[in-house]
């Protein structure tokens, strides 16, 4: 972190890398109001998106790029209303 604090922080770029390769999530579409939690489901849900969309749908692809176990990325899926399928 740097001298500017939490907005040095905010500025950060947020990386994950899986054994197919890496992705960067776009924070800027983040809310930067709020409260932690619901920052925090905001860039999950983004990076389930992502996974979904590089896997092709492919949920057992997608829970591996992520680092968790399918049964936990159908929970999630739910959670946040979304398709299973892209």
């Amino acid at each position: 972190m740097n001298s500017s604090g939490i907005s040095g922080v905010a500025a950060m770029e947020i990386e994950g890398s899986d054994q197919i390769g890496s992705f960067k999530v776009d924070h800027a579409g983040l809310s930067r109001k709020g409260k932690l939690p619901e920052a925090v489901h905001q860039l999950e849900k983004q990076m389930i998106e992502e996974a979904m969309v590089r896997s092709g749908g492919n949920q057992r692809l997608a829970s591996e790029i992520l680092g968790i176990t399918e049964r936990m990325l159908g929970y999630r899926l739910k959670h946040y209303a979304l398709k299973p399928t892209v």
